[in-house]
């Protein structure tokens, strides 16, 4: 998959703008402050809409705009707008209306990988889950609605649970219950589908950057990732005291290990940029795999925490197109027969070099 240009209008602090990339390799060079994670987000926002970075919409639409508008065409006459105003959000998917998220998630294959995504190695479960949960909406956006449902599940028990005691009404209980097993046993059933997959690429990618076994497991309260009745019996006082739901898909997490120990207590912060790395370079050979085209790299400084040769092995391990985001010519360099393209930032507006 290729992007071919984008226009934003009134998107963070990027001036109104239209470009045209390169099939390959796209600098993007700026101080900090600039604006290179903003045009990022900009692309990640036409292939999602929805940010990587902030939960409200409305902190996108530049400071001195009414509305943000962002514009994408790719490959194969695909295209897409997404348009935003204090009232509403607008999607349109090849001229038409798309009417529910999980219609549009995935038309442009997008990842991104950043520093920061050393938390998902050392971070809390729910950014080892969030992590997950993205890398399967984009093979099956059908995953979207199921997780939307579930959400909405949790919260609807939750708030039972915080207002009645453990001999409350057993038919809602049983009710809550059932709603809770068929859904988060959907979502049980696509996470493990995907898993092994998932642990194959992710211990293929290791090897090119330790000597070490990277390996990822799945951690859950439920046996064999399923919801039953006897199990939810089983923690009704304590969900009834904590006023929560305390197993389901929502509390499992992934345990990643380096030599069969927790990268969390043994692995140094190279192993953990590593682990970060090849954790995003499997999602994106998992997309490659099922659909059959690349999807658009997006790395904001990343490589430039490594050392050389692991920099350099990041780069042998980039496929299709990248966009480069670092505050200098970055030491990832493209080959010989990558031609490339630098935009140079500042204070949002872009120039091509």
């Amino acid at each position: 998959m290729v992007l071919k240009h984008i226009l934003y209008q009134g998107f963070r602090n990027l001036a109104d703008a239209e470009i045209q990339f390169a099939d390959d390799f796209n600098y993007i060079i700026g101080d900090n402050g600039a604006g290179k994670t903003n045009l990022l987000e900009a692309i990640f926002y036409a292939g999602n809409a929805s940010s990587f970075r902030d939960n409200e919409d409305r902190n996108l639409i530049r400071f001195d705009a009414d509305f943000l508008r962002v514009e994408a065409s790719a490959d194969e006459d695909r295209s897409a707008t997404v348009f935003l105003d204090k009232n509403r959000k607008k999607i349109t998917l090849g001229g038409n209306n798309v009417p529910r998220i999980s219609d549009f998630i995935g038309w442009l294959a997008v990842i991104i990988m950043s520093i920061e995504d050393i938390w998902i190695v050392r971070g809390a479960p729910a950014k080892r889950r969030a992590f997950l949960d993205w890398a399967i909406a984009k093979l099956s956006p059908a995953y979207i609605a199921d997780l939307i449902e579930y959400r909405k599940i949790v919260r609807q028990r939750n708030k039972f649970l915080q207002s009645v005691n453990e001999n409350g009404s057993k038919k809602l209980f049983d009710v809550l219950d059932e709603q809770l097993i068929k859904c988060g046993n959907e979502i049980y059933r696509r996470r493990a589908a995907r898993l092994p997959e998932l642990r194959t690429k992710f211990a293929e990618f290791g090897t090119n950057f330790s000597l070490k076994k990277f390996d990822v497991n799945y951690q859950s309260f439920c046996t064999n990732m399923e919801l039953n009745q006897d199990l939810l019996k089983r923690v009704r006082r304590k969900e009834v005291a904590l006023g929560q739901t305390v197993i389901g898909p929502h509390r499992d997490d992934l345990f990643l290990s380096i030599n069969g120990r927790a990268m969390q207590q043994y692995a140094s912060e190279g192993e953990e940029r590593a682990a970060s790395i090849s954790l995003k370079l499997a999602e994106a050979e998992m997309l490659y795999q099922s659909r059959g085209e690349r999807p658009i790299l997006l790395l904001d400084e990343t490589g430039a925490e490594l050392d050389r040769k692991r920099r350099d092995i990041l780069l042998g391990l980039l496929k299709g197109q990248v966009f480069y985001a670092s505050t200098q010519m970055p030491p990832l360099k493209p080959t010989s027969d990558m031609a490339g393209r630098l935009f140079n930032i500042e204070r949002g507006v872009v120039e091509v070099s």
